[in-house]
């Protein structure tokens, strides 16, 4: 005799119950076909969403309200900066915000912008350029390739981080200001004092994230791994590296800054040649409007380097989503 399978009723809906067995099912003959339709859930299929096009996807990277609100803070500060405003001050509750700056202080976009001309087919000038953009390219690749072993092995091994900790956390302590004249003692007023100097700020910055994300990569994955047979080298690439590879585009974007901000520095100190000791030549003699031309092309430096780390992030990490990688430099 065929068993008749148990029917349950709850909040007005028939739910059934199938056997192991393979046996056909019992419905619930209350139920009118428009409620059985219902009662099949409907699938989203992701192919009815119409395809973008590469049109369509540049439009919506390039965020066109986005780009029209930035220029537009731009011709403002360019306003206010051009027209002096900006220079007579500004006071909240008898507080200076801005101080008043008299007119020997002052430097405008067009005295920077004559600056730049004068300069642009000067061969001296592309030599300094050339000098602080080797000494912060030097500083970098030292920095950034040395913290990202050193951060690498000590997230790896707990025994040798525990035994360098201490030492890291010192050298990490000590004001990298204030090595920077004993660097100058050592290596000279020549590039190696400035690259050292970049060197080691570089350094901390890069290894200390590596060796936090290191760390933090679920050990589950690593197990995983390791009992399908993975040798030290696929766990390394396959489980270590995708999980760091956020938190180390982050240091590397931090560190091409610092690279240019310690050779700079290092050039105020004691230099032969750089765009540092020709800026610092022209506060001195009060060319504002130099001083701030120099100021931007090395600004301008620091958002190629960090353009060109974003490229490779974007490279790198391609299925993060557009918001979230590269986005130091977004244009």
């Amino acid at each position: 005799m065929k068993s008749l399978k148990p029917l349950s009723i709850k909040f007005g809906r028939s739910y059934e119950v199938k056997s192991s067995d393979g046996e056909e099912s019992i419905e619930n003959p209350l139920m009118s076909d428009e409620q059985k339709s219902h009662e099949t859930p409907k699938r989203f299929d992701m192919a009815s969403l119409p395809e973008e096009t590469r049109r369509e996807a540049l439009i919506r990277r390039i965020d066109i309200p986005v780009q029209l609100s930035r220029i537009l803070i731009l011709v403002f500060i360019i306003w206010i900066w051009e027209t002096r405003i900006i220079f007579k001050g500004f006071s909240v509750f008898g507080f200076d915000v801005l101080p008043e700056i008299i007119p020997l202080f002052q430097g405008v976009p067009t005295e920077a912008w004559d600056y730049v001309t004068d300069v642009w087919n000067e061969k001296l000038f592309w030599h300094d350029f050339w000098v602080t953009l080797q000494e912060a390219l030097l500083g970098f690749l030292y920095g950034a390739l040395s913290g990202f072993l050193v951060g690498m092995t000590l997230g790896r091994f707990k025994r040798a981080r525990k035994v360098f900790s201490p030492f890291l956390i010192f050298t990490n302590a000590v004001p990298k200001i204030a090595l920077a004249p004993i660097l100058i003692l050592w290596y000279g007023v020549d590039i190696g004092s400035k690259v050292a100097l970049a060197t080691i700020i570089v350094f901390f910055i890069v290894q200390i994230p590596v060796m936090a994300a290191v760390s933090g990569v679920d050990p589950d994955l690593d197990t995983v791994a390791s009992s399908m047979g993975a040798t030290q080298l696929q766990k390394f690439r396959l489980v270590v590296l995708p999980g760091i590879l956020g938190p180390l585009f982050g240091a590397l974007r931090l560190a091409s800054i610092y690279a240019i901000l310690s050779v700079v520095f290092g050039e105020f100190l004691a230099s032969k040649r750089g765009l540092g000791q020709r800026l610092l030549y022209q506060v001195n003699n009060f060319g504002m409007g130099a001083a701030i031309a120099l100021m931007s092309i090395l600004a301008l430096v620091a958002l190629f380097f960090n353009a060109g780390i974003g490229f490779l992030e974007r490279k790198f990490l391609r299925w993060q989503d557009d918001t979230t990688r590269g986005n130091v430099v977004s244009l």
